[in-house]
């Protein structure tokens, strides 16, 4: 029996593996990009979902308080970076202002001057307050509250605690 030379099938061989090679390559690339997309659309379907939140419970509060006008009708929370070493990032300083919110759910329905007497009550809820996110530990202090008509609003910092 005789054996081909090996010769004969050594460009085949190199092609052959340079297009495996090729194909590898691309399909990483491929998955590059659409991990990528994918991450961008998860924080921006979260933020839709988070907005969605927001304007059902401003309906739900509206429809509570609509024939009160001394009311609270609505609490607004806004995160700031305590400081610019330390940025966190955009889902979980969401996650924290819907916590902060939550926090503060009890303060709707309630009349304005009795929100701004016990001003420094609503402090004490909020601040050295530890929520732990994604196995990070974040405690929360607050910056300002303002009370315009009908509207709460609380300013925060959060800062990520290490142990």
């Amino acid at each position: 029996m005789r054996i081909p030379p090996f010769a004969r099938y050594q460009r085949l061989l190199s092609s052959l593996g340079l297009m495996l090679s090729g194909a590898i390559i691309g399909s990483a690339i491929y998955m590059s990009i659409h991990q990528h997309t994918y991450n961008q659309l998860y924080v921006q379907m979260h933020k839709y979902l988070e907005e969605n939140r927001d304007l059902l419970d401003d309906i739900e509060n509206l429809n509570k308080t609509k024939n009160k006008q001394a009311l609270i009708n609505t609490v607004n929370v806004h995160l700031l970076p305590k400081n610019q070493n330390e940025l966190i990032s955009e889902d979980i300083q969401k996650e924290i202002e819907v916590d902060v919110k939550s926090e503060l759910k009890l303060v709707i329905g309630q009349k304005a001057a009795f929100v701004r007497d016990s001003q420094p009550l609503y402090e004490r809820i909020i601040t050295q307050r530890t929520y732990i996110l994604h196995d990070k530990k974040y405690v929360v202090e607050i910056k300002s509250i303002i009370l315009i008509q009908t509207e709460l609003t609380v300013w925060i910092t959060a800062q990520e605690k290490r142990t």
